[in-house]
């Protein structure tokens, strides 16, 4: 469970870096480097990662949107 909420956190800081890295204009270091560091820390759990992104597909919606409670209650279904 606990890495399953931190990887939802992960994903809706990756979505919120990504849009700020999108809007900016010039250079973004220090939005750069957290980007990247967040895209790491999701490699580190690639089960919840697919878990999340197979429920974001299923419920048609971004995976940004994902509570980690709709995860299991996908999961349980299945």
């Amino acid at each position: 469970m606990d890495n399953l909420l931190e990887t939802v956190a992960l994903i809706r800081r990756q979505s919120e870096l990504q849009i700020r890295l999108q809007n900016s204009r010039g250079t973004a270091v220090a939005t750069e480097r957290e980007f990247e560091a967040t895209r790491r820390r999701l490699a580190n759990h690639p089960h919840a990662l697919n878990a999340v992104l197979q429920t974001a597909q299923a419920l048609r919606r971004p995976p940004e949107t994902i509570s980690a409670s709709e995860v299991e209650e996908w999961e349980c279904s299945n």
